[in-house]
């Protein structure tokens, strides 16, 4: 899987909520988060950057505007990372890396109902494949 930088990332969740998008969109998207301060030469270098590794494609050219999509699906890099922290920090364990977060008691009482939703669902989904 592609490495992606963090500041990579943050083109890339525009580019996947908006599943294309214009530098002049992704410019305009990361405009309004708070977090992000990069002037317009930054991000075109990120778009350049994630261009050359192969993580998005340009799909159409108009004039000088370029309109970019995804190579990379987000449910996949999401899970590639996921695996990778989980290998790194939590000896590919996903019930320790849980067990220390509601340790921490990081946890709101809607993120615990649906952990426990989810938990009933694949616990009653195990039963019947036996």
């Amino acid at each position: 899987m592609v490495k992606i930088s963090t500041a990579e990332l943050e083109v890339m969740k525009v580019i996947w909520k908006k599943e294309k998008a214009t530098s002049v969109e992704i410019i305009d998207e990361l405009k309004n988060k708070k977090h992000v301060t990069w002037n317009f030469n930054t991000i075109r270098t990120l778009i350049k950057r994630l261009l050359v590794k192969g993580a998005i494609e340009i799909i159409k050219k108009e004039s000088k505007t370029y309109t970019y999509r995804a190579v990379i699906k987000e449910e996949a890099y999401k899970t590639e990372v996921t695996r990778n922290l989980l290998n790194k920090l939590y000896h590919d364990s996903i019930s320790e890396l849980v067990v220390q977060y509601c340790d921490n008691g990081n946890l709101s009482l809607s993120e615990i109902k649906e952990l426990s939703r989810k938990i009933d669902e694949m616990i009653m989904q195990k039963e019947k494949e036996q």
